[in-house]
């Protein structure tokens, strides 16, 4: 193979990059994303570690421990987990070109495939650059050793660039594996569903920590531990070894040829390579096709002319005596959607996040507490309502169809009900008794909560469907993989979640007399801010606890009752422009 062009890859490297600043700049969700990752990726790192350079600059030459060791190990583990995200993100997205077409018939593969790694490569320095100046700048100040400015940002380029082009290849090589294995291609989704939820556990469990810690002593003696001893020359009281230093450098320049040559050749192959044929799923046609057939296997459904398709589950038979067909239609309709494109269900997980405390502690301590199970139906309520947050959007092509079925606004809602509801009551009742007798609560407590749980389940749901259908969402978004799936609004998401979290805690107020006096401390600072007034109106716990139950009774029975309602009417009056 010749080699690749440098302007040319590199004028894609350019061009990938801003295209990626302006997708993100010009989507309000993906902003919001960047952003966060953004706070862990850069402004943690920056505060904490600026402090922890100036506060080592300070201390030297009488450090209080090892540094030489703890930086040499820290060096290494740094490079496995910026080689192992490069992996995780080229095997995902950046191993492919967004229109191979247009780029591949103008410049030749192996450009577009240098391009894509030096992309990749100007992405990891744009979110770093600002720590390791930060850090740079703070070791110098507390040291006063000027030699740093050169060589912790030379040495940070050099381990960017080296752990990019490992991590590339890598990522190449997953892919081209799960695009050559039909059972890898078919359940992909799943697989990358389990390893976040694996990656969750690692976080909560402290296994992450553990990992990181053996990462560090094992890798301390092996030659990427030398970046370690470049950071740190020229430092009083620590003997970095520039031999090390310098075959750091070497060993860099000699890899970056060998795996950067390596890259383009395997990115090339990937790109012409033949895939499994389960892997179809995201091509134009395939999706056209799905969309018609379900389009006749729906409406036929809903008609009553044949049946919606061969498989009759159990579940199916049993609730074909109990409610109505069109009504049992909706439910297998919203089942087999969820079952096509479950990566639309991601979402779901994002309030996992703040359960992390609870679980962390019941790791850590080996005791459960007691706001764990409260919180597991709390989330469990939530996540039921949040898969059939946009039913009117789901239907997608099919909605004409539906709407002129004749399927009653009753039967639709009552459908979406059904689906989330057979699902989500015995996993989150189930899910909130074991945690609860897990934890110090005595078994009727957890028994009631249980119960309980599954009420706020069939509540939520009715809520969340009245929800959708006030703030539909017909548009698609990019998820995972350039798949683009329909979400639902964000004014959807917003308005439910605050619905039903007031419910719950207007719940805990007038139930848990140790909250009483929280919530009447809140209401009256929202009853302040609300009269413009610079003192707090207070009120008694007692009264906290009655305005407490009454939001509670109306988020519990009126807001379902009233979203049923809506939801039903706005079905059978919608009119698709």
């Amino acid at each position: 193979m010749k080699r690749p062009n440098f302007d040319h890859a590199a004028r894609i490297a350019r061009v990938e990059v801003i295209r990626g600043v302006r997708a993100i700049r010009g989507s309000g969700t993906r902003t919001v994303a960047m952003g966060f990752a953004l706070l862990f990726w850069t402004v943690i790192p920056t505060l904490v570690g600026g402090f922890a350079a100036y506060s080592l600059g300070q201390a030297l030459p009488d450090a209080p421990f090892e540094v030489l060791s703890a930086i040499r190990g820290g060096a290494a583990v740094w490079w496995v987990g910026v080689a192992v995200l490069v992996t995780a993100r080229t095997a995902g997205k950046r191993g492919e070109l967004d229109h191979p077409e247009g780029i591949l018939t103008t410049v030749p593969a192996r450009d577009a495939a240098l391009g894509l790694l030096l992309a990749e490569y100007g992405r990891i320095v744009l979110v770093a650059s600002v720590p390791v100046i930060a850090i740079t700048v703070a070791l110098v100040a507390g040291s006063g050793v000027f030699l740093s400015l050169l060589v912790v940002p030379a040495t940070a380029i050099l381990v960017f660039a080296l752990a990019t082009a490992v991590g590339f290849l890598g990522g190449v090589a997953v892919k081209w594996v799960t695009i050559r294995t039909p059972w890898l291609a078919k359940h992909r989704t799943a697989l990358f569903a389990v390893a976040f939820f694996a990656y969750m556990f690692a976080i909560v469990s402290n296994t992450f920590g553990d990992v990181v810690a053996l990462l560090s002593g094992a890798l301390r003696g092996t030659p990427l531990a030398w970046f370690g001893d470049a950071v740190l020359l020229g430092l009083p009281g620590i003997e970095a070894n520039p031999t090390y230093a310098v075959a750091a450098v070497a060993m860099t320049v000699v890899l970056l040829v060998v795996v950067g040559s390596l890259s383009v050749r395997a990115t090339v192959t990937l790109w012409y390579t033949d895939r499994a044929q389960t892997t179809v799923d995201d091509d134009a046609v395939r999706e056209e096709t799905e969309t018609t057939e379900r389009n006749h296997r729906e409406r036929d459904s809903y008609s009553g002319e044949t049946r919606s398709s061969g498989e009759t589950s159990a579940v199916a038979r049993a609730l074909s005596s109990v409610v109505s067909r069109p009504t049992l239609t909706v439910t297998r309709g919203a089942w087999r959607r969820a079952k096509r494109s479950p990566i639309k269900l991601l979402y779901v997980a994002y309030p996992l996040f703040f359960l992390y405390g609870p679980l962390r502690t019941a790791f850590e301590t080996g005791v459960v507490p007691k706001s764990l199970p409260p919180l597991v139906a709390l989330y469990g309520a939530w996540a039921a309502g949040a898969t059939v947050l946009n039913p009117l959007g789901d239907e997608g092509a099919v909605l004409p169809t539906t709407l002129l079925s004749g399927v009653s606004g009753r039967e639709f809602v009552a459908g979406h009900v059904l689906s989330a509801a057979l699902v989500g009551v015995p996993v989150v009742a189930t899910m909130t008794t074991v945690v609860g007798v897990v934890s110090s609560l005595a078994l009727g407590q957890s028994l009631l909560l249980g119960v309980l749980s599954a009420l706020f389940v069939v509540a939520g749901t009715v809520l969340a469907i009245g929800v959708g259908t006030l703030f539909p969402r017909f548009s698609t978004v990019e998820v995972f993989q350039s798949r683009e799936v329909v979400m639902p609004s964000k004014g959807a998401f917003v308005a439910y979640s605050l619905v039903l979290f007031g419910g719950a805690a207007g719940a805990v107020v007038a139930l848990v007399p140790a909250y009483a006096s929280v919530g009447a401390t809140m209401i009256g600072a929202l009853a302040s801010a609300l009269a413009s007034s610079t003192s707090a109106n207070a009120i008694s716990a007692g009264a906290a606890q009655v305005v407490g139950g009454v939001v509670a009774v109306l988020v519990g029975l009126v807001g379902p009752t009233v979203a049923y309602r809506y939801a039903s009417r706005q079905f059978e009056t919608y009119v698709v422009e």
